[in-house]
């Protein structure tokens, strides 16, 4: 530490601050959409949060071992790493200074270690993975616990006997201590009772421990300009007796906490609701498909096609509320295919957005997230969640979800590689799997994609409609067979296959335009019977000579009893 004082944190109480940690994200900062994926085939909610806080618990079981306490400190201390070599064998377990100068641990990883040890003890894979992959590769398809143990023993007990043998035992030991604590206080009788869990609750689960896992292993934050502690280490003359592991708890996320969660409301009266949001009465194609979205029971996947200028981006905001009412998904993202399509759409996301946080008095917080994001003035100027001070509420920036951590972020505008990614191999993919489990994903000009990246596209649907996440997508020129394939792929994803059933028998090959399609449960609904009134408006053409010195007054004498005109140039004969 600064002033030289030794510091340490026994592993039971890290083990212990994440398991609070992410019961706490479980049923504060994961939205009812979430919840509702991880409860699938659970019977009551105590089970799923005793699984949480258990896997948060056990995920670090992996530095119970020889291999992993003989490893240098972090900062390279020897003295410090000589005092917790004496504790260890204050407690019986020797020979440890032998182990350090013959044995390589430079690339030991513990997280494979811990799903080592958990799976050889009867824990199911599923599970084991989880805490296999906890720093944010998982193990490959074709890894065996049992090839593990035989080919590094003895990183594992200090031994490479399989006979009865002292030191092995008090390694094996330690370990099962440490499990059965964490099944005690997880209301679990063994390992063999903690139930298996599909994939997309694997990846929320992956993403939920590695998440509780950097915040439980921070030591402090920056609050109102002051650093305050979070989980912070304690002095090596104390021990685990000397820590209240509930008011650390509480102190830590209570320091971290520094924005609200977005809660939606239903829209009752469409006209009502875009004269609240942008000031003016909706179009009508605006109004009518608004009420069909609002009108409907379980929409998933929503395709708007209309022309420019008819209002979309209004139509997509109204319905990230509605939805986000109906399906308690209270976070946004919205794609758009470059920067600069980007860059405007923030302007109008976050005017949306300050208009929901002053209307709860709630600070929510946004995030631009592409390669030049720095550079937009707009977003520099928003405030940093530390510095406001306002309780009438606002839209503000929260430092802590930076870097791979940004699209955890509640609202999130971004170009599309953001959502694309989802279907890439990368390390810590369950954190961006996390991020948009929990977010309405709009997807803006989506028939700006070629073939390369629509394949991307698709998978990334298919991981959306397995998260059941509500999904708009805004065209003004998409081709059917684009259409269908969206359709499709969010079907797979949801219900494991690609059928559902259409209202409208030509879906396949439908040309209507504008058109709404909505798929609401597995029924296709499209609608295109927009009774669109025509706006009193006159239009008249004069064709002048550009020669003409009296241009302006003439264009003032047809417009002095009010309007617009527009003046075309042409210098093509």
């Amino acid at each position: 530490s600064e002033d030289s004082e030794e510091v340490w944190l026994p592993l039971i109480a890290h083990l212990i601050d994440t398991k609070n940690v992410i019961g706490w994200l479980y049923n504060h900062w994961l939205n009812d959409g979430q919840r509702r994926i991880l409860s699938q085939g659970f019977e009551n909610s105590n089970e799923v949060q005793n699984l949480v806080e258990f896997i948060g618990y056990i995920h670090d079981i992996g530095k119970a071992t020889p291999a992993f306490q003989i490893k240098q400190s972090f900062i390279h201390n020897e003295d410090l790493d000589q005092d917790l070599l004496e504790r260890l064998l204050q407690n019986g377990l020797d020979n440890l200074e032998e182990l350090k100068a013959n044995m390589d641990t430079r690339h030991w990883l513990h997280a494979l270690a811990g799903e080592v040890i958990l799976e050889n003890s009867g824990l199911n894979e599923s599970i084991g993975a989880i805490v296999g992959g906890h720093h944010g590769k998982p193990q490959n398809k074709y890894f065996d616990y049992e090839d593990q143990l035989m080919d590094d023993t003895s990183k594992y007990y200090q031994s490479d006997s399989w006979t009865e043998n002292p030191t092995r035992e008090k390694w094996e030991n330690v370990q099962k201590e440490i499990i059965n604590y964490g099944l005690d206080l997880c209301d679990f009788k063994n390992l063999e009772d903690l139930p298996t869990v599909t994939d997309s609750q694997a990846v929320i689960l992956e993403g939920l421990v590695i998440m509780a896992d950097w915040l439980a292993s921070s030591e402090y934050t920056i609050k109102d300009g002051k650093r305050v502690s979070m989980f912070p280490l304690i002095s090596m003359d104390k021990g685990f007796n000397d820590i209240d592991m509930t008011s650390r708890y509480q102190q830590g996320i209570l320091n971290w906490l520094k924005t609200d969660s977005w809660t939606p409301q239903l829209i009752v009266d469409t006209k009502e609701q875009y004269q609240k949001r942008w000031n003016f009465d909706p179009r009508q194609v605006q109004e009518q498909m608004s009420q069909a979205i609002g009108d409907s029971v379980d929409p998933s996947m929503i395709i708007v096609e209309a022309p420019m200028g008819m209002g979309k981006t209004e139509i997509a905001l109204t319905a990230v509320e509605q939805l986000a009412a109906k399906t308690g998904i209270n976070g946004l993202f919205f794609g758009l295919p470059t920067q600069a399509t980007a860059n405007a759409m923030f302007d109008r996301v976050d005017n949306w957005l300050g208009n929901i946080a002053k209307e709860q008095s709630e600070n929510l917080s946004i995030k631009l997230m592409h390669g030049k994001a720095q550079f937009n003035q707009k977003y520099h100027n928003i405030p940093d969640a530390d510095d406001i001070e306002t309780d009438e509420g606002a839209v503000v920036v929260n430092q802590w979800f930076n870097g791979k951590k940004s699209i955890l972020t509640d609202f999130v505008i971004g170009t599309i590689d953001q959502l694309l990614l989802m279907g890439l191999k990368q390390k810590h993919l369950a954190l961006r799997h996390l991020g948009l489990s929990g977010k309405i994903v709009v997807i803006d000009e989506v028939h700006a994609y070629d073939v390369y990246m629509s394949s991307y596209l698709e998978k990334a649907i298919e991981w959306l409609g397995a998260y059941h996440v509500p999904v708009v997508a805004l065209s003004a020129t998409l081709p059917v067979d684009k259409r269908n394939e969206l359709l499709t792929a969010y079907c797979r994803g949801k219900y494991g296959s690609e059928k559902f059933k259409a209202q409208n028998t030509n879906w396949q090959t439908c040309q209507a335009y504008p058109l709404l399609s909505i798929l609401d449960g597995k029924i296709l609904k499209q609608k295109s019977d927009f009774s669109t009134q025509a706006d009193d408006t006159t239009v008249k053409v004069t064709r002048l000579n550009i020669e003409n010195y009296d241009l302006i007054e003439k264009i003032n004498d047809q417009i002095e009893d009010g309007g617009v005109a527009g003046v075309i140039v042409n210098t093509v004969k």
